[in-house]
């Protein structure tokens, strides 16, 4: 692109390829990372398609803490449990 205070290009084609993959960057993550929710939607949007929740929970990053270990401490107990049975 001509920069015509300085007479000459001042961007490359390198230089506009990595604004746009460092957009598409954060409005990937903008999209995943904040919480939506506070948005009114209407009942027909609302029917159209999955919201980020559903989504979220379908890949797993909903689930609580405790949870996790939960099920963390029961397998260490099964394991336990199966080492002093060998």
């Amino acid at each position: 692109m001509y920069d015509p205070s300085i007479g000459q290009e001042s961007l490359t084609k390198i230089d506009v390829v990595g604004v746009l993959f460092g957009h598409i960057i954060f409005g990937v993550a903008a999209t995943l990372l904040i919480d939506w929710s506070w948005i009114p939607l209407s009942s027909q949007q609302k029917k159209s398609g999955r919201s980020l929740q559903e989504i979220k929970k379908s890949w797993g990053w909903e689930k609580e803490p405790q949870d996790l270990n939960e099920n963390s401490s029961e397998a260490n107990d099964e394991f336990l449990i199966e080492n002093k049975n060998k």
